[in-house]
């Protein structure tokens, strides 16, 4: 990984984390349910993580490239089903923060997953 991908992809889960943490801010403002506070939580920890591994990936680690490609393209689809259900226990300004960072993580899936980058790790 170059260190322009690189930085463009740190930079998106870097969104992704600082929206993750908002939306605890939210919740703790507004007052959030269980199901708010778990994926809350979960997006967080997540968004942590890819910026972890998206540096360790950029310095030549294969398995950390490979975790950080899984998770973000596993991620938005299970942010999908999260969208889709129309009574989750999520409420709406979740549904949208939670398709907001579905769409950052998939923009970073699409730019892990080019061909030039999948080849540097093989």
């Amino acid at each position: 990984m170059d260190n322009k991908l690189y930085e463009r992809v740190r930079a998106l889960f870097g969104a992704v984390l600082a929206i993750s943490i908002a939306t605890l801010g939210v919740a703790a403002l507004i007052g959030g349910n269980a199901a708010v506070w778990v994926r809350g939580a979960i997006a967080t920890v997540l968004a942590a993580l890819l910026i972890v591994l998206a540096r360790r990936a950029f310095h030549g680690n294969r398995r950390a490239y490979l975790r950080m490609r899984l998770m973000s393209t596993v991620a938005p689809a299970a942010i999908v089903v999260i969208v889709a259900l129309p009574h989750d226990g999520f409420p709406v300004w979740m549904k949208g923060e939670q398709a907001a960072v579905g769409l950052l993580l998939a923009l970073a899936a699409i730019m892990v997953s080019r061909k030039p980058v999948r080849r540097a790790y093989q």
